[in-house]
């Protein structure tokens, strides 16, 4: 692919050009097109580099050929629609970078069956410079998943924190994923509230870790596994072995030193589990300990 502005400098502290993040897509994306393909994309672009003026675009580009970018159109709560762009090919992530994106954004369902999610998501939000509590957070989230059964697999955000996923059978509706995501959370949260929490303000967390489980709805987003992020140093979003915890930093992992990483996929034998019979376990067990989720809207708080 003809790489428009090649020499453009789009990582200014690092010196990274667009060319060299075209090419990073262009290699990472038979490892990111299984979690891209058939859900409506969402894309960061700093098409002036991360010291301009980015934007969050959610609607696919007029110019974006039908044959490459599939669309998906969804109304929108006050009138309107938002016609996603959806990716089914290298040849597709390879074109959104062209265009100046750096971080590529998913819902945890695909759009041919928005009412059942095929991931469960645990995002990690620690306060700054605290990667050992961090760190901490993420062993104790997965040892209360482990007690549910929910096997779940580590990822670097590229920020300040870990993700925690789980591979899911599409059978459940996103109503009841969505609750086992808050519920066990709360349950975490409850069993070490010096550590977790769930306030949604800033300013209510203290030093703890916000357990973010508001990834599991249809609108919401998680960045894509292998994504670039718009920080200095050029960090990546990267599955890890949980072995690597203690070791790997959440923004450690660099444009430069990622290509030894595309070699092998730490998640590629996990499966799908089937959340059917954790719901009514996490229901009784918040019901045991007398924790109530009261009704939550993230705009409205």
């Amino acid at each position: 692919m003809e790489v428009s502005n090649a020499d453009r400098v789009v990582f200014p502290d690092d010196g990274v050009t667009k060319g060299e993040v075209v090419a990073y897509y262009q290699s990472a994306a038979d490892r990111m097109l299984p979690f891209i393909e058939g859900r409506a994309l969402s894309v960061e672009r700093f098409p002036r580099g991360i010291g301009g003026q980015g934007f969050m675009q959610k609607n696919v580009p007029d110019h974006a050929p039908e044959d490459l970018i599939g669309r998906y159109q969804v109304p929108k709560e006050d009138g309107g629609t938002t016609v996603y762009p959806v990716v089914s090919s290298a040849e597709g992530i390879a074109f959104f970078a062209n265009l100046g994106v750096i971080t590529f954004h998913v819902p945890p369902v695909k759009v041919d069956d928005e009412a059942h999610p095929d991931w469960a998501i645990w995002d990690l939000d620690p306060p700054p410079d605290r990667v050992d509590l961090v760190r901490t957070a993420a062993e104790e989230m997965r040892s209360l998943l482990d007690q549910y059964r929910i096997p779940t697999m580590l990822m670097t955000s590229g920020s300040k924190g870990y993700h925690l996923r789980a591979k899911i059978q599409p059978s459940l509706g996103i109503e009841t994923v969505s609750l086992i995501a808050r519920g066990t959370a709360a349950l975490a949260a409850a069993a070490h509230d010096d550590l977790l929490t769930l306030a949604f303000r800033k300013s209510d967390r203290g030093d703890r870790v916000f357990v973010d489980w508001m990834r599991n709805t249809p609108r919401s987003t998680t960045v894509v596994p292998w994504s670039l992020r718009p920080r200095p140093g050029a960090p990546v979003a990267v599955p890890l072995e949980w072995e690597e915890l203690g070791s790997v930093a959440p923004d450690q992992i660099r444009l430069p030193e990622i290509e030894q990483r595309l070699g092998s996929d730490p998640w590629a034998k996990s499966e799908p589990v089937n959340l059917t019979p954790v719901a009514e376990l996490v229901q009784r067990s918040l019901e045991d300990q007398g924790i109530e989720l009261e009704p939550f809207d993230r705009f409205r708080s």
